[in-house]
């Protein structure tokens, strides 16, 4: 193979290396300028007391809820976890205002039994299991539009609307407090997304610890911001609600 080949080779991928990397820098550039123009509006809005903290008074947390409102769980191959979820979620919130909508599908009957377990062990009656007319997995979306159906079935039947929707995962430790902020917060709003705090996982510090830094910089940094500017405010699926 000639020489002058072999160097015209050589020059074209370093020609191709070079472009590379200057698009690689030029994105990387307008990530760090993006980061700290939310950074710089962040802190002006803490200093001038623009970003308050919400606290709810003491006892408020667990006062009846202002509406009703429907809470949705959609599950698929979570036997191992649902049913702590769900004691969970009815010992943290006992307003009598709650109903809590489980979605499960026909062809997972462990979830089935799990989801089932839990809600009798807990005697409560605000909790109803969804079984799914497809087979799983489909999406979550899907499942959660099954759980939609269901609600609506229901409002038709009792004759009484219910007023909020929330969104939580199988695996998901609600706080005490959660609830009463989300039906406040749903006055006079039609979507609210509270902050979400992925726990660190010891065996998984590259990603599970990855994870929850980005969270933590998204709901209590960049969405503060993008709610002040009137931008659009993106869903995590969990703890957020919907009037």
């Amino acid at each position: 193979m000639p020489l002058g080949f072999l160097n015209e080779g050589l020059i074209g991928l370093q020609l191709i290396e070079r472009e590379l990397l200057l698009f690689a820098a030029f994105w990387f550039i307008v990530s760090a300028v993006d980061e700290l123009v939310v950074d710089l509006g962040w802190l002006w809005l803490r200093l001038t007391g623009k970003a308050r903290d919400f606290r709810l008074k003491q006892g408020e947390a667990t006062e009846p809820l202002r509406k009703k409102t429907a809470v949705f769980v959609p599950a698929w191959q979570e036997s191992s976890v649902v049913g702590h979820t769900i004691g969970h979620m009815l010992h943290a919130w006992p307003q009598r205002e709650l109903m809590l909508y489980v979605g499960c599908y026909r062809n997972d009957p462990e979830t089935i039994s799990a989801a089932m377990a839990a809600a009798a062990g807990a005697g409560d009656g605000r909790v109803r299991v969804v079984v799914h007319d497809r087979d799983g997995p489909t999406t979550k979306a899907d499942c959660l539009n099954r759980l939609y159906r269901a609600l609506a079935a229901d409002e038709q039947r009792r004759g009484a609307n219910v007023a909020n929707i929330v969104l939580h995962d199988a695996e998901d430790m609600v706080h005490p407090a959660a609830l009463a902020v989300i039906d406040r917060a749903l006055d006079g709003n039609d979507f609210v997304q509270l902050p979400v705090r992925p726990e660190p996982h010891a065996g998984s510090r590259w990603i599970a610890w990855h994870y929850a830094d980005e969270f933590a910089e998204a709901h209590a940094k960049t969405l503060v911001v993008r709610d002040a500017v009137g931008a659009a405010i993106p869903a995590a699926g969990v703890g957020c609600g919907f009037s």
